[in-house]
This record gives structure tokens, sequence and C-alpha cells, in this order.
């Protein structure tokens, strides 16, 4: 919760609504914000293996700590993967938990993973046909292995920018998250408020940065994208890239992570897209967005073991 909306004290001695945010804010949130304040620069102070390796303990034990999100991502392996025998599930869910452990707490060292060598790239030759267009981008990026790498290595491949992110409600993690983030990029980090937009427009066209989305983004308590046949949207964040990448002239660049073993990560540039414009507006944003989806899907299904979103998807 932002320190603008911080609710008042005494509404801890009210009922209903009032009553649970202020719990949230002045109880809750003081009494978990320092613990993980205090893991995360105990994290910091540990080699990039040891880090990592915690993660994939702390994320076994999620596992078990949160069934409900475990059946969610078990369901989304069987739909996918209809032939998958139990075992194969189990060990997928396995895989799924650790990786979302080992990337939060990578969260402590992603300043240090690509001076270390633990980011490989991929598609050099997109990386050069985007620099060589002069055109700012817009990343599109999805939440497969550590996703957080997308931003360092497109700073490390000579891109300047940020990236749109939903902040935590909790204040202490928000500040350990802004720290980590201006430890990678000073100016770039743009909040997911009703302003972004604005926000992100500005750093493409005034400070001629770029700026990087993700096309499967929670909103709602609902995972929006890719459709997986659930029907398209205009008002997600695929939507959202067309639409700033048509309204700035900038071109949209599709990136993904993916983890390789233990903490090291192969980072995916495909070719840039540059939205179709015949003049109808509305047709043209649904055959944008059609195009991208299409493109997302085969990628999601052949990383489900660390797609974070998995655990929150529902067809639903």
């Amino acid at each position: 919760m932002p320190e603008t909306t911080r609710p008042p004290l005494r509404w801890v001695f009210e009922s209903g609504e009032r009553r649970r945010q202020a719990l949230q804010y002045w109880i809750v949130h003081t009494l978990v914000g320092p613990l993980n304040m205090g893991i995360h620069y105990g994290l910091r102070m540990l080699p990039i293996d040891a880090c990592s390796a915690v993660g994939a303990a702390l994320g076994a034990f999620a596992q078990l700590r949160l069934p409900v999100k475990d059946a969610r991502a078990r369901e989304v392996w069987r739909r996918m993967r209809p032939d998958a025998d139990q075992a194969t599930v189990d060990a997928a869910m396995k895989r799924l938990w650790r990786n979302v452990g080992r990337t939060m707490a990578e969260f402590s060292v992603l300043d240090r993973l690509w001076d270390a060598g633990r980011i490989e790239i991929a598609g050099m030759e997109n990386v050069e046909a985007a620099r060589k267009s002069g055109r700012q981008l817009v990343g599109l990026g999805l939440h497969v292995g550590n996703w957080e790498t997308i931003g360092v290595a497109l700073l490390r491949l000579g891109f300047p920018g940020g990236s749109i992110y939903v902040p935590p409600d909790n204040r202490f993690d928000q500040m350990i998250a802004a720290r980590a983030r201006r430890r990678i990029a000073p100016e770039g980090a743009v909040l997911a408020r009703q302003n972004a937009a604005a926000e992100a427009y500005i750093l493409l066209t005034k400070k001629k940065q770029n700026i990087v989305l993700y096309a499967d983004e929670l909103s709602r308590g609902r995972v929006w994208g890719p459709s997986f046949g659930r029907g398209l949207r205009t008002n997600g964040n695929i939507g959202n890239a067309v639409r700033l990448a048509r309204l700035t002239k900038a071109l949209i660049l599709p990136v993904y992570s993916e983890r390789l073993e233990g903490a090291h990560f192969r980072v995916t540039v495909l070719p840039t897209i540059d939205p179709i414009d015949t003049g109808n507006r509305d047709a043209d944003l649904m055959t944008n967005i059609a195009a991208i989806d299409a493109l997302i899907d085969p990628i999601i299904r052949s990383h489900l073991d660390q797609w974070f979103f998995a655990l929150d998807f529902e067809f639903d």
C-alpha cells in the first residue's frame, strides 16, 4: 500500500474493511516487512549460487504452504500436457516451485549476474537489427525463468530504460524492490499506476529510452495473457504495448528469459514487431494482439515448469 494511502491508526479499532486495512498496514506489514528486509540483505551477502540455492529451498517450503496455487499449476500442466502421468506432473511442480523460490532470492544479487557471466544471449542478430533501426523499443517480456534478467540484459546490451512494474503491497517490500531496481536502472522504473502510460510515453519520446512491459500480466486477481483459447482482450498489456508502440513510433521487442541450471540464464531476443497500421484502428489493434498472442503462446507452453503465473492461471 503506497504511503499516500496509509490508513489512520484509529481504523484498527473500527470494523470491516477499514479494520482489515489498518491491521494489514500497521501490524502485519510492520512485523513481516523488516523480516523480509533482513532476509534480502542477508542473501545479498552470499555468493550467487548459495543465494539461489537458499531460494530453491524456500520455494520447496512455499509449495507445501500454498496448496491452492499448487493445485492451479497442476491443472494448467494437466490441461496442456494431457498425456503426462502423475510422476511427471509432480516433477514439474517441483521444478516450478524451486524456480519461483530461486527467482525471488536472486533479486538480492540481480545486479551481479551479468558481470558474473550468468546471463547468455540468444538472438544477437535481432539485437543488432533493433539497434540499427534507430527506433525506441517497447520490450514485451514474459514471467518465465528469472524474468528480472530481461531488464538487466537489455541495459547491458545498450538499450537504456526501465520497466513498468506493480509495487508490492507491503511498503517495506516496496523499498526493497525500489532499491534493487535502482542498482540496475537508476531512472527507469515506472510504477503501474494511473499515469503509467504517460510516464512510459515520456520515457520513450522525451528521454529517448526504452520500456519493458510483460505480456502475461496478473490484473484484478486473474492472469489475462496469453489467451490460451479464452478469447482476446484489448485492455491488457499486449494491447497496451501495441498502443504505446504505435503512438511513439517504437518497435515491439519480444524477449524472454529461461533458467538453464542453477543461477544461469538464457535471455532470448526475438525479431522486432512493427505493428500494422492500415488506418482501421480497432481492426488493426485486434490483428496485432492476435499476432503477439500467437507468438507467446508456444513459448509459455514449452516452459510451463518455469512460468510463474501457472500458480495463478485459471481457464474459466
